[in-house]
């Protein structure tokens, strides 16, 4: 019999619990649409990835400068083209002498 009691007054006392599971139940919600929605617009290519590519290409670049790696060279020079191709980006080659 206490406890049927004393249960209802904590309810009224601690409110903020429903609250909480509410507001983070809400923020998953909004949260997981969010990142599917750029999942689906990034893998329908409906945003550009060309900027992305070449700052990826510019970090390596830089990378390159630092450790003078032939191969890195190649492959850095290899996505340059790529990128000119398709983004129609007027980016230097590197010299891999």
């Amino acid at each position: 019999m206490v406890k049927n009691e004393t249960f209802p007054q904590l309810k009224l006392m601690f409110p903020v619990h429903n609250m909480i599971t509410t507001f983070v139940k809400r923020a998953l919600v909004i949260g997981l649409v969010g990142i599917a929605a750029i999942v689906i617009l990034y893998g329908f290519e409906v945003t550009d990835k060309c900027p992305i590519k070449q700052i990826d290409v510019l970090n390596d670049m830089k990378k390159y400068e630092i450790t003078k790696d032939p191969e890195l060279c190649d492959d850095i020079n290899n996505r340059i083209i790529q990128l000119n191709n398709k983004c129609g980006i007027e980016m230097e080659i590197l010299d891999c002498g």
